[in-house]
């Protein structure tokens, strides 16, 4: 699969990484987080809130991200976000 496949918004954080759509290994639970600094939000729709981010790289919260599949994304209603690839 290719990188940024699941890319939904360039990163208003940082300015450098894609944010993408991952999933939580032990939740199972759907987000979108930054492919360079790690910051991360709940919902696609959030992306432009960069006050609203966090990080999956604190101590406290991190977790081990999967790539969720084509389904999973379709369940979530997430489809909608993924920008085209170029």
């Amino acid at each position: 699969m290719q990188k940024h496949s699941n890319k939904v918004a360039w990163c208003s954080f940082c300015d450098q990484g894609w944010v993408e759509i991952c999933k939580d290994k032990k939740t199972k639970e759907l987000f979108v987080a930054c492919d360079e600094c790690g910051s991360r939000w709940e919902h696609p729709v959030d992306t432009n809130k960069s006050s609203i981010a966090t990080t999956i790289f604190d101590e406290d919260t991190e977790v081990e991200i999967l790539e969720p599949t084509e389904k999973e994304i379709a369940l979530n209603d997430w489809k909608q976000y993924i920008l085209d690839s170029y």
